[in-house]
């Protein structure tokens, strides 16, 4: 299992989200230990549906993208 230390030292974990063009959510992947492991899950389903990919959480919704977006396990 991979550690990111921060302030409160608390793990990261990654979910990966497919945004559609109307700006729905789906869930793709959820609690991927290992950040490449999440980029390239998002790198694949971004290939199956035609689709961007982000990996910058915090961004406005874009249409059509793949997500990764880090997850604090503790506050989940």
């Amino acid at each position: 299992m991979q550690y990111v230390r921060g302030r409160d030292d608390t793990e990261v974990m990654y979910d990966v989200i497919y945004i559609d063009v109307h700006g729905s959510e789906t869930p793709v992947a959820q609690h991927v230990d290992n950040r490449k492991e999440a980029t390239d899950v998002a790198r694949q389903a971004a290939a199956e549906r035609g689709a961007g990919r982000m990996v910058l959480p915090g961004s406005t919704k874009l249409p059509n993208c793949v997500c990764v977006v880090p997850v604090d396990v503790e506050a989940a």
